[in-house]
């Protein structure tokens, strides 16, 4: 009798033993899952913001221009707004100065109408319609081949490229585009120093 109740016994520390094992290999399963995650969240919250709220190329002119609100609400694509004037007027400013360059070049073709812009906030892919993109470049290119007494169709015909982009993305502009791309007395380069900020860009 003694055996036996000596057997059960073993039996029984034998199981609590192997149930001790079981927690403490669980415990310690549970304490490595919560350090990963720990430690993704620590990594996310230092990783930056992604640049305009992760949006760029059509997404980001369809938030502009209110085709589409990709989730964000109202403030924050007002917020948005504000530092796309950066992205178009850079944009718009590269198009121009590509089409005198080629012009200057002999050469002429049809542009890209998205293009990575350099911003404080980082890169971002902008996008703007083919017809005005063509336009811009356009201005350039003639503007190059030209005489400056000669430009003044060349001015109109930026100007309402401007005026369609402008207003598409509910942006008030400075001025007319020809005023800040295309000055009088800019010499034979057509150009003026440069002014990417057309008086509107901050470092947001």
């Amino acid at each position: 009798m003694e055996a036996l109740v000596n057997a059960l016994m073993a039996i029984g520390l034998l199981l609590i033993l192997i149930l001790v094992v079981y927690l403490i290999d669980r415990v310690n399963l549970i304490e490595k899952e919560t350090r990963k995650v720990m430690s993704t969240i620590s990594d996310n919250a230092a990783r930056p913001a992604a640049p305009y709220m992760g949006l760029s190329a059509k997404k980001l002119w369809d938030v502009m221009t209110g085709r589409s609100d990709e989730g964000l609400d109202s403030e924050a694509v007002s917020e948005l707004r504000v530092r796309y004037q950066t992205v178009l007027t850079k944009h718009v400013e590269a198009l121009y100065q590509e089409g005198f360059k080629d012009g200057q070049l002999g050469v002429g073709g049809e542009p890209k109408n998205t293009r990575l812009i350099a911003t404080a906030k980082g890169q971002v892919e902008s996008w703007i319609p083919s017809a005005q993109a063509n336009a811009l470049y356009q201005c350039g290119l003639n503007a190059s081949q030209t005489p400056e007494s000669d430009w003044g169709p060349i001015r109109a015909a930026m100007d309402e490229a401007g005026q369609l982009l402008w207003s598409k993305t509910q942006l008030e502009p400075a001025g007319a585009l020809s005023d800040w791309l295309m000055p009088s007395g800019a010499g034979p380069k057509g150009q003026a120093e440069p002014q990417a900020d057309m008086g509107l860009l901050d470092a947001r």
